[in-house]
C-alpha cells in the first residue's frame, strides 16, 4: 500500500507553508533595535544641500545576487509612507504577486519648493521642480545604481505635493521612471492650472508610451480637485498612448489625517501578471522560464521567478510523481536563491523519498546550518536519513540491487539475515518503498521479490501483502493477487477498498 506518500506529501505541503517567507529572526538580542533600513547621505551639488534618503532592501538582498527594481519615495514619512510602502513590498513580494523592491524614501527638506513647479502666490514657495527632477536624475539615481544592485526599472511615489512633482516628472522625462503611484496631481489649484494643460499637449503629442500611472483620489477632496482629475481619466481614455497603462481611483474618505497612498492597489495593478496564472500548466522548469522570459520582455527588465512560485510549482510535480522535474526546478531555486528553506527542505524530503539518504542529508545539514531553531522536524529527518546510512539493512540491500542487480541484492539479504553478529535493522516501511521505487522504475519483477521478503520478515502485517498483491496484479497474475489481497484483508478487515479490489477481480 502506497499511504506512506499520501503522508509525505502531506507533510512536505505543511512545511512548504510553515517555511516559506519566513526570515531568519533569531539572531536578535534582548534590547536590540526593531529595523526595516538605514539612514544614508547624499550631498547634492544640484541642490547645494545634503539629502536623507531611507533606504529599505528586500529581506531576501543579502542572501542572494539578485537586482531589483527601486522604488523612489517623495515626501518620506517614516511611519505613514516609508513603513507602509516596505511592509506592502515586502508581503507581496514574498508570495510572488510582485518583484521585490528596493525603496528609496527622499526625506524633505523644503517640500514645496522642491517638489511644486510654480511659486504659489499664497506662500510664494515652489518653482523648484525641475532642479529637483535634475538632482534625481544626475545624481540620485545615478549613486543607487553605483551603491545597490538595481535592475533598470524605476517607480516614483508620490502623496501630497509629491503626487504633483511626479505628474511633472512623468510628462518631462518620460523615460527616467518606468511608473508612478501618486495621489490627485490637481491637489494645488494654481499647479493644477499650470500642469493639466501641459500634461494634456504632452500626451496629445506622444504616440508611445510604455509606462504606467496609478492615482489615487479621495471623494472628500475639493471639486475642483477632483473634476481636474476627472478630466484627465476622460481625455487619457481618448489620447492615450500606445503602451501606456493608466488606472485612477476614486475612494471614499479614508479618515486619516495623511491618506495612505495605494501602494498595494498600485503595485499590483503594475504587476498583474508577476504570478503564475491559477490555471498555468508546469511540466518542467522549462515552463516557469519561458513565462518569465515573455514577462521580462513586457515589463522592460529581466523578472526572475520568484522563490514561492518555484516552491509550488516544485511541490506539485512531486505530488504528480515527476521527482525529476520537481528536482530541476528546485536545483534552480537554489541557484537563485542559495538560502531558500524551502528548497532545502522539498530536495531533503524528495531525496529521502528516492532512497537517497545520503544526498538527504546533504541537504538537511545545510538547512540546519542556516536556521537551527523552530526545525525540530529537520532534525528528526536528518536523524532519520543518518540512521538508516549507518544501519539499514534495506538501504544496504538497495545500494546493493542498484551496483549489481537484483540477485546480488537478495544474496546480501540473506548474508544479513544470517550473521550473528549482524547489526543492522530491518524496516518493514523501508523494505515497502524500496519495492515501489523498483516499480516505479519498471523493475516490476525486481520489486516482486522485495515484497516478497517483507512477506517473509513481517507475516502479520496486512499492508506487505497489500503490496505483494499490487505488484502481482501489475504482473497480470490476478489469482495470487487475489491470495494476497485475501490475507491482508483478513489482517485488516476495517480495509474497505481491498474488499473492493477483490469484489472487481473474483467478477472476472
Amino acid at each position: 500500500m502506497k499511504n506512506y506518500k499520501s503522508i509525505f506529501l502531506f507533510v512536505l505541503m505543511s512545511m512548504v507553508l510553515f517555511y516559506s517567507g519566513q526570515k531568519l529572526c533569531f539572531a536578535q538580542k534582548d534590547g536590540d533595535d526593531i529595523v526595516i533600513g538605514k539612514y544614508k547621505t547624499i550631498h547634492s551639488y544640484i541642490l547645494d544641500e545634503d539629502r536623507l534618503l531611507f533606504i529599505h532592501l528586500p529581506q531576501e538582498y543579502g542572501d542572494t545576487q539578485l537586482s531589483y527594481p527601486v522604488l523612489y519615495l517623495l515626501w518620506v514619512d517614516l511611519y505613514d509612507y516609508f513603513a507602509e510602502a516596505a511592509l506592502v513590498s515586502e508581503k507581496l513580494g514574498s508570495t510572488g504577486a510582485i518583484p521585490p523592491v528596493i525603496i528609496v524614501g527622499v526625506a524633505n527638506t523644503n517640500r514645496y519648493r522642491d517638489l511644486l513647479p510654480v511659486k504659489t502666490r499664497s506662500s510664494g514657495e515652489g518653482g523648484g521642480a525641475d532642479n529637483f527632477l535634475k538632482f534625481f536624475e544626475e545624481e540620485l539615481i545615478p549613486y543607487i545604481d553605483k551603491n545597490y544592485r538595481t535592475k533598470n526599472f524605476r517607480i516614483l511615489a508620490g502623496p501630497q505635493a509629491g503626487a504633483v512633482f511626479s505628474l511633472h516628472a512623468l510628462i518631462n522625462k518620460p523615460k527616467l521612471f518606468n511608473a508612478v503611484l501618486s495621489d490627485n496631481p490637481f491637489s494645488n489649484p494654481e499647479n493644477a492650472e499650470f500642469l493639466y494643460p501641459r500634461a494634456e499637449q504632452f500626451f496629445k503629442n506622444t504616440e508611445t508610451l510604455k509606462s504606467f500611472l496609478y492615482i489615487k483620489c479621495e471623494k472628500n477632496e475639493r471639486p475642483q480637485n477632483l473634476e481636474f482629475a476627472e478630466r484627465f481619466a476622460k481625455f487619457l481614455e481618448s489620447e492615450k498612448p500606445d503602451g501606456f497603462r493608466f488606472h485612477m481611483e476614486f475612494r471614499e474618505p479614508s479618515g486619516y489625517f495623511i491618506p495612505p497612498l495605494p501602494f498595494r492597489e498600485g503595485l499590483r495593478t503594475l504587476f498583474a501578471s508577476h504570478k503564475l496564472p491559477e490555471n498555468f500548466q508546469t511540466n518542467t522548469l522549462k515552463d516557469i522560464i519561458n513565462y518569465y522570459e515573455k514577462l521580462s520582455m513586457e515589463y522592460g527588465f529581466k523578472v526572475d521567478p520568484p522563490s514561492l512560485i518555484l516552491t509550488f510549482e516544485g511541490a506539485k510535480l512531486s505530488r504528480q510523481g515527476k521527482t525529476k522535474e520537481a528536482i530541476e526546478i528546485h536545483e534552480y531555486q537554489l541557484s537563485l536563491y542559495p538560502k531558500s528553506l524551502d528548497a532545502l527542505w522539498q530536495l531533503g524530503e524528495i531525496h529521502r523519498g528516492l532512497g537517497d539518504p545520503e544526498k538527504a542529508r546533504e541537504y538537511y545539514r545545510t538547512f540546519l546550518g542556516i536556521r537551527d531553531v523552530d526545525a525540530s522536524l529537520i532534525r528528526s529527518r536528518l536523524s532519520q536519513v543518518e540512521r538508516m546510512i549507518n544501519s539499514s539493512a534495506a538501504y544496504r540491500i538497495e545500494q546493493e540491487i542498484d551496483k549489481n542487480g537484483i540477485q546480488a541484492g537478495l544474496k546480501k539479504y540473506q548474508a544479513i539475515k544470517s550473521d550473528p553478529k549482524n547489526e543492522l535493522y530491518f524496516n518493514e516501511g523501508e523494505f515497502n518503498a524500496m519495492g515501489y521505487r523498483l516499480m516505479g522504475a519498471g523493475k516490476t519483477k525486481d520489486a516482486l521479490e522485495i515484497f516478497k521478503l517483507n512477506v517473509e520478515l513481517y507475516p502479520k502485517s496486512a499492508n506487505v501483502y497489500d503490496s505483494l498483491a499490487e505488484v502481482y496484479l501489475k504482473i497480470g497474475d490476478d489469482a495470487k493477487a487475489i491470495k494476497n489481497y485475501k490475507k491482508s484483508s483478513n489482517l485488516n478487515p476495517d480495509n474497505n477498498s481491498i474488499k473492493e479490489i477483490l469484489k472487481k477481480l473474483e467478477k472476472k
